[in-house]
């Protein structure tokens, strides 16, 4: 689940896994407030992993929003793990040099999934 710029990261994630026959789906969450707890609750039925991708703090984030969701829901036996920023000190530079500092491109995500799913 990704929201904003990351959907497109996301994308490219989901097609280089699929190179490792790690088959994924991409889903745009077009808004974060109020929570598509609809949504969420058909996704997890049949996810062994959970991935939210955003570029924002991770805590108080989105990704942290649908850990409370899924906690509060009794869902919390779910898989999931969580791309953002760190709560550390970002540096200046490009963009695509700060994604990168905070493991945020498109084939540090896929390392992470695949690593993590490997171990599910």
């Amino acid at each position: 689940m990704a929201v904003g710029s990351m959907v497109k990261h996301s994308i490219k994630a989901a097609e280089i896994l699929r190179q490792s026959n790690i088959y994924t789906t991409v889903v745009n969450m077009r808004f974060i407030k109020p929570l598509d707890t609809a949504l969420l609750n058909e996704l997890v039925k049949e996810a062994r992993l959970v991935v939210t991708l955003e570029e924002n703090a991770l805590a108080g984030g989105f990704g942290s929003a649908v850990l409370e969701y899924l906690s509060d829901a009794g869902l919390g036996n779910v898989k999931i793990m969580r791309f953002g920023i760190g709560d550390s000190f970002v540096e200046q530079g490009s963009c695509p040099e700060l994604l990168d500092l905070c493991g945020l491109m498109p084939q540090q995500i896929a390392d992470g999934i695949a690593k993590k799913y490997g171990e599910l």
